[in-house]
C-alpha cells in the first residue's frame, strides 16, 4: 500500500456480516481504517454523510428498499464520494445501473485480496487526482470571476461553456442561459460586417486574435458598449484544440479618459496659441518644437522659420551663459521654476529685445521632454521706466522749484511786513501834517502832497505783492464744486465696464440718490477710476464690486468701494502708499505701475478728504472715500 493512502478511511457497504467483518479485518491488515460497515443503503448514507469515507466498498444487493447502486449514486451526487463495486453479479443489466454511477472500480466475487488492494490504490490515487483537478477548476472558476475584465470560455465547436460575472454584465446573458449556445448569439458588434466572432476564428485558425479596440457590443437589452476584444484557442499537450477563450475588457471609462485627455490637450494648445506672453517648447538639445503666434511678432518672424532655428542662435551672447547655468539647475531639480532676464535677437536683425523668461520642465512620467519657455516682453516696461525716471526728475525739479518759490514768497510776506511798519508811519504823519495845516505855503503843501502820494503808490505796491504771494501758495488747478457723487460713480463703472467683463467681475451700485459732495469732479472721477481698476484687476472671476455710501458721520459723505478679490496680507498693508510698490504682484500678468494708489490719496487730501484702506488676505478689500456733503 503506498504511504500516501496509509491514513485512507473506507466504508464496508455488506450485507452478509461475516463476510463484512472478514473484509474489515483484510483491510487492516493492509494498514487501511474502517470507519464503520453498513448492511443497507439508507445505513451506508447516514455513515457517509457523517464521516466523509474516502472510498466505499459497495455491495450491490443490501437489506432494505434502496440497493447498492441507488445508495452509490447518491453518494456520487452528494458527497462526490469514490465507490468500488464488490459483489457477485455481473449480468450486464446489474454493470449497466452500476456504471452510470461512476464507479472507480467493479470487483466480482470470489476475489483475490492482492485485487483488492491494487484497485483501492487505483481508486485512491484516480480519487485524489480528480479532487486536485476539481480544486484546480475551482481555483481558475473563482479568479476568472474576481478579474475586472469579461472572460467567455468556448467548447471546440464556439458554444459558451463557461463566462465570468464581468461578461455577464457586459453581454447581459447570464451564465446559465448562455451555457451551450453559439456564442455568436452573445456577441453582437455595432457596424461589425465579419460574420465570424473572434473566438471562431482563433479555433479555426489556431492563432491569437489581437486586441480590436472600442468595438461596439451590442448587450442583450440593446444597449451598446465600448469594449477592447481579443481571443486565442487553448489546445492540449498533443496539439488538439479543446476550446477558445475570449476576453472583453470595458473600454468606456478608457474612452472617457482619452475624451478628457484630448479636450485638455486641446485647452492647452487653445492656451498656448493665444497667450499674450510669448510662449515655446524647446527640445533639451536647443531646438524650437513649437511656438506661438505672440513669440513670432516678438521675434519678427514665422512659426516655420523659428522652428528652423537654434534657441540658442538668438539669445544675446552676453546672456548665454547665465541662461546655461539657471537651464542646469532647472534640470538637476533644485527648482520647479527658473526665471532670469534675457536679451533676444531678432530674425532679419534690429535691436536686441530685452525679455522677462520663465522656464520650466515638462514630463512624461519619469521622464524630461522639453522646455516650457514664457517670455514677456520689457521693452513697454523699459520706456514706462524710463519716462517715470524723467517725470520724477521732472518732478524733483518742481519740487525745487516750490521750494525756491516758497522761500520767495516768505521773503516777499516778510519784507512787505517789515516795509508796512515804517510806511504806514510816514503817511500817517504827512496826514497829520496836511490836517494841522503845516507848511500852509505852497511849497510845504506841495512837498507834503509828494509825501502823500508816493507813500499810498508805495502802500498798493506792497499789497500787490502779498496779493500775487497768497495767489502763489494756493495754485493747485482744483476747481471744487458742488459734485454728484451717483453721478461720478455711474460714469465710472460705464468706463469700467469692459475691464469688468473682461475679468468676469460684476458691478454693482448701491450709493444713494441725491448726496453731493465738494470735490473737483474730474478728479474725483480720477480717483475712483484708480480704486476700481485695482479692485477688478485683483479680483477672483465671478467676484464683484460693489460701491455704497455713508452718512454715519454728519457734515461729511463717505464712498464704500468694497471687492471679492484676493485681498492684502497684513504685513504688507505698511508698504501700500510706498510709490512703485505693487505688494509682490511686479511679475504678474496684472499691468499697473504702483502708483495710482499714492496719487489718489494726495487728490483726495487736496480736495479736503480722507483715504482709507482695509483687508483681509483671500477675502477682499475695502476702499474708503472721505468728502465734505455739499
Amino acid at each position: 500500500m503506498s504511504t500516501e493512502h496509509q491514513q485512507a478511511r473506507i466504508l464496508i457497504v455488506e450485507d452478509e456480516v461475516v463476510v463484512a467483518l472478514d473484509l474489515k479485518m483484510q483491510l487492516q491488515d493492509m494498514g487501511y481504517t474502517v470507519i464503520g460497515i453498513a448492511d443497507s443503503g439508507e445505513r451506508a448514507l447516514a455513515l457517509a454523510r457523517e464521516w466523509q469515507p474516502d472510498l466505499t466498498l459497495m455491495d450491490v444487493r443490501l437489506k432494505g428498499a434502496m440497493d447498492g447502486v441507488q445508495a452509490a449514486a447518491v453518494m456520487r451526487q452528494e458527497l462526490n464520494a469514490p465507490v468500488i463495486y464488490l459483489t457477485s453479479f455481473s449480468d450486464p443489466e446489474t454493470v449497466r445501473r452500476a456504471a452510470k454511477t461512476g464507479p472507480y472500480g467493479y470487483l466480482t466475487k470470489p476475489f483475490e485480496i492482492k485485487e483488492l488492494g491494487a484497485a483501492i490504490e487505483v481508486a485512491l490515487y484516480k480519487s485524489l487526482m480528480e479532487q486536485r483537478l476539481r480544486e484546480s477548476e475551482r481555483w481558475f472558476t473563482s479568479t476568472l470571476r474576481c478579474v475586472q475584465d469579461g472572460v467567455v470560455i468556448t467548447e471546440s465547436d464556439a458554444r459558451v461553456r463557461f463566462m465570468n460575472a464581468a461578461a455577464e454584465a457586459l453581454t447581459g446573458w447570464p451564465m446559465e442561459e448562455a451555457r451551450g449556445r453559439p456564442i455568436g448569439d452573445l456577441l453582437h458588434f455595432s457596424g461589425a460586417t465579419d460574420q465570424q466572432t473572434s473566438a471562431e476564428h482563433a479555433l479555426h485558425e489556431g492563432r491569437v486574435i489581437g486586441v480590436e479596440h472600442a468595438r461596439r457590443l451590442i448587450a442583450r437589452d440593446g444597449h451598446e458598449v465600448a469594449v477592447d476584444e481579443s481571443a486565442a484557442p487553448v489546445d492540449d499537450a498533443r496539439g488538439h484544440r479543446l476550446d477558445a477563450a475570449v476576453v472583453l475588457r470595458d473600454a468606456t471609462e478608457r474612452l472617457r479618459h482619452e475624451d478628457r485627455l484630448r479636450a485638455s490637450e486641446q485647452r492647452f494648445r487653445s492656451a498656448f496659441d493665444h497667450a499674450p506672453l510669448g510662449m515655446a517648447l524647446v527640445a533639451l538639445d536647443g531646438n524650437f518644437i513649437q511656438v506661438n503666434d505672440a513669440l513670432c511678432r516678438l521675434l519678427n518672424g514665422d512659426a516655420n522659420r523659428l522652428k528652423g532655428c537654434s534657441h540658442g542662435e538668438l539669445t544675446h551672447q552676453e546672456d548665454v551663459e547665465h541662461e546655461r547655468d539657471r537651464l542646469h539647475e532647472l534640470l538637476i531639480g533644485g527648482v520647479t521654476v527658473v526665471q532670469f532676464e534675457k536679451r533676444y535677437l531678432p530674425l532679419g536683425g534690429g535691436l536686441p529685445v530685452s525679455t522677462l523668461v520663465s522656464v520650466s520642465l515638462l514630463r512624461e512620467g519619469d521622464d524630461t521632454v522639453c522646455y516650457l519657455y514664457q517670455v514677456h516682453d520689457l521693452t513697454a516696461q523699459r520706456k514706462a521706466a524710463e519716462q517715470l525716471a524723467e517725470i520724477t526728475q521732472q518732478r524733483m525739479k518742481a519740487q525745487l522749484a516750490e521750494a525756491e518759490n516758497r522761500a520767495k514768497n516768505e521773503f516777499l510776506s516778510r519784507m512787505s511786513h517789515e516795509l508796512r511798519t515804517p510806511l504806514n508811519a510816514v503817511l500817517g504823519f504827512a496826514q497829520l501834517m496836511k490836517i494841522k495845516g503845516i507848511g500852509e505855503n505852497s511849497s510845504a503843501a506841495a512837498y507834503t502832497e509828494h509825501i502823500l502820494q508816493a507813500g499810498q503808490h508805495l502802500l498798493m505796491l506792497v499789497d500787490d505783492v502779498l496779493d500775487l504771494q497768497r495767489a502763489s501758495a494756493g495754485a493747485n488747478n482744483l476747481h471744487v464744486s458742488r459734485v454728484s457723487i451717483e453721478a461720478s460713480v455711474r460714469q465710472t463703472q460705464e468706463f469700467l465696464s469692459p475691464l469688468a467683463g473682461q475679468y468676469g467681475v460684476r458691478m454693482e451700485c448701491e450709493v444713494e440718490p441725491g448726496l453731493h459732495v465738494l470735490a473737483d469732479d474730474v478728479r474725483l472721477r480720477q480717483v475712483l477710476l484708480n480704486v476700481g481698476s485695482n479692485a477688478i484687476k485683483y479680483n477672483k472671476p465671478g467676484g464683484s464690486l460693489k460701491c455704497r455710501t455713508d452718512l454715519s458721520i454728519p457734515g461729511r459723505v463717505r464712498l464704500h468701494v468694497d471687492d471679492t478679490g484676493i485681498g492684502i496680507a497684513p504685513e504688507a498693508m505698511e508698504r501700500l502708499f510706498r510709490p512703485f510698490d505693487r505688494l509682490g504682484k511686479e511679475r504678474s500678468p496684472i499691468p499697473g505701475t504702483g502708483l495710482g494708489l499714492v496719487i489718489a490719496r494726495s487728490l483726495m487730501e487736496q480736495m479736503g478728504g480722507s483715504f482709507n484702506i482695509t483687508s483681509r488676505l483671500g477675502e477682499g478689500t475695502s476702499v474708503c472715500l472721505e468728502l465734505p456733503a455739499a
